[in-house]
């Protein structure tokens, strides 16, 4: 029990009480309906809003994070508009240890420091909470749940109780006047949640809630439950004892699993008991009145959403409190809208039409427009197996049509025959969200749809790479607009209706609200890149180009030589085999070497090596850990190569022949334009850009890619190109007279670090591993480790790189620092990447942040440059040669497929525009060097 001193925080403006609402809950017959009292978990509400919500980048335009503080506003609002309630507090935990401290010391020991991002929002918050007049509840010693389960308690009589809180645990205070606001699966959604719906989903009462929390414990609390024994087990258990009591009485019945479990941990259950018990007898001393709904601080609430750019919040205010009103310049910026109704807008027309006549004088009016954006419905997202069920087109805002195929009605390519003119007309944009799936889909029906004019998924990328690029979130952020979700459409899980049987109206609104939102944010988007000038001219010249280069190389595959993977497979698996019996050997006895349970024991109990950090499931036998021990013990080493074997079997030896598509017979990986920070290209099945180099095993999986039968392969590499770049970013006169000279800059970099014209092997390896960890804000620490040196000696190497190269340090340092002021760093072409954490009071997420700083014009200048080339590339291959195709990029690799008779003048052609791509992208006083080769395989031409 708490001391009866007013130490509870409380903090209220006088005004007058907010009316009352419609909503009230249900009461006796006869009876008044009950005031109703809101009491919401602070915490555990604003955590969540960050998970949800600040994880997509949300922030101010000076990169203040708001996610979590939007999620936060945004729930409150919603409890004011769709409840009016009487009376409502906000619980805060205190900084102080609880009572549950004291009883067990290891209580929530294992909870990490809250992001940093979340804590930089708290004080916003808690301002925000202030200017509405809300209560705040705190009592030292005591968390947040302890004292909404004594107001709870306190007012249940004269209120009905609402908890609004995502934490399952307060579910053990659920009766008929106490009920849960859970937040739902939409952001601002709120579901009620009491003792029915518990009952659906633990089979349990509330009462049996707390016994249910015993037995499986709190892995987020760190409070240990009955080994082995989860939810199912111990709700299956209540049911049949009823209490965690009864089941103790009853031990003899249990099977003897859960009879060994449960005599181990009954004589502590006592102590997790009271753990995991929600208090509800701490003394308040406030009265129900102190917790009545007051009138919000207008002024002060508008001054804190005008700094926090939250126009759509302000703007509901003044509806939801009549006694306040906008003051005349709102604030700039808005934050998505999330909590509107999902559909059509109201004033929108979208129209469905299935003839031939309607697709035709379609097709006519679209003849006459600059462009249009444009969407595909179809049965998957495998654009070799997809099939076109509807396209839906819009050319004015929430103006759409929808022409709908079905299999008894207007087929597919019958309805594109007319339109095969304006969809292949060069002079006709096309518009759309993500449209080299819409490329790809109608070059099944024999389409060649050109240009990709926007890609409102790769305009936002150019504008913030790390924001959500989804139509959903596109909608939200920048349209104010709440899309009707696919899930929405077709439902979820088991209850998922193929499209085709969706209901024909609702696939309208649902295929026309994807173009008319696309066509919306083209003019948004344009808008911003109209203002960065850079960057409208990396999307007009380079990724929205691309969009077709991309689609005509993943349509066009590979040939992969499957018979040599075979082979390869039963000679690794052999080697795995080998390996594994000398491993068992080295352990001196047989295990699963698969298991991290099992060779954690045999590592660190039986073979005495020194372990890592604890995990929750045991110690770490990760990667690190085991390059860490492989100097101590040749099983560290043998694991390790173990691993890599097996990871490049089951990833591409394996399984590149599973991936052949059985029409084509040919591998088209999936080229991704917007998920890296830095502007790369990246793949999906398969990833190539992960396929080892050096490696033999690299080397095999390479000779796989095969050209056609009476073709070549032809392969244009840009040499050394990420630290060409850190010379012209740097201007270092020593690096630029390097490649100017046309030295082998590992060399030239070993000769002046180490002092000598007698260059070894070893040296030139050394001096490699720094010229490109240099570029990653390696540290002696890292660089001892990959080359297996003593950290003095790895400190000696940087410092003499240093003093070699003084002028590459200075400009990765004043990248660091501009990028502090400014919020982002740049590629020469003015490709962003905003890096938020620069001035973070964490050593390691500043230091991380730093890295990212100074790779990132690099990488990105790189990305920029082969994308240009590929442009350039791709503009040759169409117009002067019949025989050659792009087929494949990886990393700073283009691979070509040609006709000998092409061989030539492709390689010329290829090096040419490579280097004019350079050039264009910022290399001017440093020149680059494409290597090219030529073969029957990858491997040959590499």
């Amino acid at each position: 029990m708490a001391s009866s001193n007013k130490s509870t925080q409380f903090e209220l403006s006088l005004g007058t009480p907010a009316p009352r609402g419609s909503a009230a809950p249900v009461s006796a017959p006869g009876a008044a309906p009950k005031p109703q009292l809101f009491l919401l978990d602070g915490m555990a509400l604003v955590y969540r809003a960050f998970f949800a919500l600040q994880r997509s980048g949300m922030k101010t335009r000076d990169g203040h994070p708001t996610g979590a503080t939007y999620g936060f506003l945004s729930t409150l609002l919603k409890i004011y508009e769709s409840y009016s309630p009487d009376y409502l507090a906000v619980a805060f935990d205190s900084r102080e240890k609880t009572f549950r401290h004291k009883l067990y010391s290891e209580y929530k020991a294992n909870r990490p420091e809250p992001p940093e991002d979340l804590v930089s929002q708290l004080e916003t918050i808690f301002s925000l909470v202030r200017a509405f007049n809300i209560p705040v509840l705190k009592e030292p010693g005591y968390e947040a749940d302890d004292l909404i389960g004594t107001a709870a308690k306190t007012f249940e009589a004269d209120c009905s109780i609402y908890i609004v809180t995502p934490d399952k645990d307060m579910s053990q205070l659920i009766h008929d006047g106490v009920r849960i606001l859970k937040p739902g699966k939409r952001q601002n959604e709120l579901q009620l949640y009491g003792s029915t719906e518990l009952e659906e989903e633990l089979g349990i009462t509330p009462d049996q809630f707390v016994d249910l929390l015993t037995l499986t414990g709190d892995t987020s609390d760190n409070i240990p439950g009955a080994r082995g024994i989860g939810p199912k087990t111990a709700s299956k258990l209540l049911k049949t004892y009823g209490s965690l009591q009864n089941i103790g009485n009853n031990l003899d019945k249990l099977t003897p699993k859960n009879r060994k479990t449960l005599e181990e941990f009954l004589p502590q259950s006592d102590l997790i008991h009271d753990l995991v018990t929600i208090r509800t007898d701490i003394q308040l001393d406030i009265t129900l009145d102190d917790l009545h709904c007051r009138q919000p601080d207008g002024g002060e609430l508008f001054r804190i959403l005008d700094r926090l750019e939250m126009r759509t919040i302000a703007a509901k205010l003044p509806a939801l409190f009549p006694a306040i009103s906008l003051p005349e310049t709102e604030p700039a910026a808005a934050g998505p809208v999330t909590d509107t109704p999902p559909g059509p807008h109201p004033d929108a027309t979208y129209r469905l039409i299935d003839t031939i006549e309607e697709v035709e004088e379609l097709a006519d009016h679209l003849a006459t427009l600059e462009g249009f954006a444009i969407d595909t419905e179809t049965t998957s997202l495998n654009t070799f197996e997809a099939e076109l069920i509807g396209i839906s087109l819009s050319w004015k805002a929430r103006q759409a049509i929808f022409i709908h195929c079905t299999p008894d009605g207007l087929q597919p390519e019958e309805a594109l025959r007319p339109l095969r003119q304006v969809l292949e007309n060069p002079d006709i944009a096309k518009w759309g969200q993500n449209l080299k799936y819409d490329i790809l889909v109608l070059r099944r029906y024999g389409i060649d749809m050109k240009p990709a004019g926007f890609d409102t998924m790769l305009a936002s990328y150019v504008l913030d790479p790390e924001e959500p690029h989804n139509l959903d979130d596109l909608a939200a952020n920048y349209l104010e607009y709440r899309t009707t979700t696919y899930s929405e459409l077709v439902g979820s899980g088991r209850k998922a209706v193929p499209l085709r049987d969706v209901d024909p109206e609702a696939l309208r609104d649902y295929a026309c609200q994807d173009a008319d939102i696309a066509l919306q944010l083209r003019e948004t988007l344009k808008r911003k890149l109209d203002n960065e000038q850079k960057l409208e001219w990396l999307c007009t010249n380079i990724e929205f180009p691309l969009v077709n280069v991309l689609a005509e190389m993943e349509y066009h595959g590979v040939k992969l030589d499957t018979a040599h993977l075979k082979t390869t497979s039963d000679k690794l698996t052999t080697q795995l085999g080998q390996l594994r019996e000398r491993i068992h050997a080295t352990a001196g006895e047989e295990f699963n070497i698969d298991s991290p349970k099992q060779l954690s024991a045999i590592l660190f109990d039986k073979l005495g090596l020194p372990p890592g950090k604890a995990t929750k499931t045991g110690y770490s036998t990760n990667v690190r850990v085991l390059e860490e021990l492989a100097p101590l013990h040749p099983v560290a080493r043998d694991l390790l190569e173990y691993r890599s074997l097996q990871k490049l079997l089951s990833t591409y030896i394996d399984a590149l022949p599973r991936l052949v598509n059985p029409s084509s017979g040919r591998l088209h990986t999936s080229f991704n334009q917007h998920i890296t920070a830095t502007g790369r290209l990246s793949s999906s099945n398969p990833n190539l850009q992960n396929i080892p180099v050096r490696t033999e095993l690299g080397r095999e999986i390479r000779k796989a890619f095969i050209a056609s039968e009476g073709r070549l392969l032809l392969a244009a590499d840009y040499s050394q190109i990420e630290l060409r770049i850190a010379a012209e970013l740097s201007g270092d006169q020593g690096l630029i007279d390097a490649f100017r000279n046309h030295e082998d800059i590992h060399s030239a970099t070993a000769r002046t670090v180490f002092g000598t014209d007698e260059v070894t092997a070893d040296m030139r390896r050394k001096a490699k591993e720094v010229n490109f960890g240099i570029l990653y804000g390696i540290q002696p620490y890292g660089l001892a480790q990959r080359l297996n040196i003593a950290q003095k000696e790895a400190k000696s190497i940087i410092d003499a790189y240093k003093n070699t190269y003084p002028g590459l340090f200075s400009a990765l340092q004043s990248i660091i620092d501009t990028a502090a002021e400014t919020g982002y760093v740049t590629t020469l072409l003015g490709r962003r990447r905003y890096i938020a954490d620069l001035r973070s009071r964490n050593g390691n997420i500043r230091k991380g942040a730093e890295r990212a700083a100074m790779n990132t014009p690099v990488q990105g200048t790189a990305a920029d440059i082969i994308k240009y080339a590929m442009c350039l590339v791709d503009r040759q291959l169409r117009e002067n040669f019949s025989g050659s195709t792009m087929l494949l990029q990886v990393h700073d690799e283009l691979i070509f497929e040609t006709v000998d008779a092409e061989r030539h003048r492709l390689e010329e052609m290829v090096t040419r525009s490579m280097t004019e791509a350079a050039r264009v992208c910022g290399l001017e006083q440093v020149p680059v060097e494409i290597d090219t080769g030529c073969g029957q395989n990858w491997l040959e031409a590499h």
